[in-house]
């Protein structure tokens, strides 16, 4: 009798330890589940993470934009942007003795090559249209001004020219210090004079005027 209880008592405990150790490897079982469940979250935040990518894409291209907009060394040898005059502002009127000069073209200077545009050397001449009355004629000095963006000079420039009345012609003129080119955001008619016939040209100018209007 005593054996045959043994027996059962025995034979419970090897089914409810086997039960029991079903139950724990189904669980078990669940578990992986949530963990590939868990692996198809993270699968979906990487497909987050290739929008990312367009992220990276667009701080390229803002990279692009600083290297041409803020890459200026104040020596006529940066990208162009901010600090540069790569821009022709509106024509500035000087008017002197019956005669009247404006700003036609202004300087530049050199831009690095980038994608879709190509490199260019720095100008560092200014372009003037001098126009005369009819029966005007003699020699005026003009002098030009060439501003930085908060209305201080960075440098100046001059011609010589000898006007014989009526028409309009185009003039040169030089920067003094070509290498503050890149410091340059508008270019202003500074003063027109008359001069005596023996008055010698400024050093800085060609006297010679570009092609006529």
């Amino acid at each position: 009798m005593v054996r045959t209880r043994l027996r059962l008592a025995a034979t419970l405990a090897v089914v409810v330890l086997a039960l029991t150790g079903f139950q724990t490897s189904g669980s078990g079982g669940h578990g992986g589940g949530s963990g590939k469940s868990g692996s198809k979250s993270g699968k979906s935040r990487s497909g987050g993470g290739d929008g990312g990518g367009g992220g990276c894409s667009s701080s390229k291209k803002k990279n692009d934009d600083y290297d041409y907009t803020d890459t200026t060394d104040g020596t006529g040898n940066g990208s162009g942007g901010a600090n540069g005059s790569t821009y022709t502002p509106s024509p500035t009127t000087g008017p002197g003795s019956g005669i009247e000069v404006e700003v036609v073209d202004c300087v530049e200077p050199a831009q690095k090559k980038r994608k879709g545009k190509p490199a260019r050397k720095a100008d560092t001449t200014a372009t003037v249209r001098v126009t005369a009355p009819d029966g005007e004629a003699g020699r005026y000095r003009i002098v030009l001004e060439f501003e930085r963006a908060d209305g201080s000079p960075a440098d100046r420039g001059e011609v010589l020219v000898d006007l014989t009345g009526g028409g309009s012609r185009l003039y040169d003129v030089a920067m003094r210090t070509p290498g503050s080119v890149g410091q340059v955001k508008h270019c202003v008619v500074d003063a027109v004079t008359p001069q005596s016939a023996s008055a010698a040209p400024a050093p800085t100018a060609s006297g010679t005027p570009s092609s006529s209007s």
